[in-house]
């Protein structure tokens, strides 16, 4: 059975050339086959993401800006783990709600992906959301990039369609629907919504997560 191994390399000089709000960049000197090398990565948070359903499989799903990308870009509800002692599936929870304006009644753990961990420490732990309803209060006064954010129900079949002709391209949506597909066909390999985590305790052992500071 494959899993990832951690590497435990001799670190000759680790400093941060930059810091944020939301996370650091490092530049680490190794020891590795007997040669040295530098990389420069991001240390980042983490984040939750959250596929949610309807009775139809069709996709709750939000139009954002991303500036990056210079792009509105179509993703489920997603968000960084920049809470202090919140749990992912609090985290989730709470994206949900300010996001969406939804709360769910049944969560389970879809998918666990590091995002570009050829650059970065982002892992992503990605929820299934189902038994949707909407909020009494509604959908939470949004700001900056959220601020003009529309959501809309989405077929699954017209999501596979724009993901396979490539007009979608965030990588949640992608991993998140084509992991859908497999819990539709096998619910019974979904994990609890409070499953372990270990890739993302293995990043918090080493130091490898970023701590936000007070907002």
């Amino acid at each position: 059975m494959i899993g990832d191994d951690v590497v435990a390399l001799d670190v000759m000089d680790s400093e941060n050339v930059f810091e944020g709000r939301v996370w650091n960049v490092r530049r680490d000197t190794v020891s590795y086959n007997d040669a040295t090398m530098t990389r420069d990565f991001v240390v980042h948070p983490g984040a939750v993401g959250i596929i949610a359903i309807n009775e139809h499989a069709d996709l709750l799903l939000v139009n954002q800006y991303r500036h990056p990308m210079g792009m509105k870009m179509w993703e489920p509800p997603a968000g960084l783990l920049d809470v202090a002692d919140e749990s992912a599936l609090d985290a989730a929870k709470r994206e949900l709600l300010e996001e969406t304006g939804y709360v769910a009644s049944t969560w389970n753990v879809l998918v666990d992906f590091a995002n570009t961990p050829g650059g970065s420490t982002e892992m992503l732990r990605c929820f299934l959301a189902q038994g949707l309803t909407e909020h009494p209060q509604g959908r939470p006064a949004r700001y900056d990039e959220e601020q003009d954010m529309p959501i809309q129900w989405v077929p699954v079949t017209e999501v596979l369609e724009a993901i396979h002709a490539g007009r979608v391209t965030n990588v949640l949506l992608v991993t998140g629907t084509l992991a859908l597909l497999t819990a539709l066909a096998q619910p019974q390999a979904l994990r609890p919504a409070d499953a372990e985590w270990p890739a993302r305790d293995t990043l918090l052992e080493n130091n490898r997560i970023f701590t936000p500071r007070p907002k």
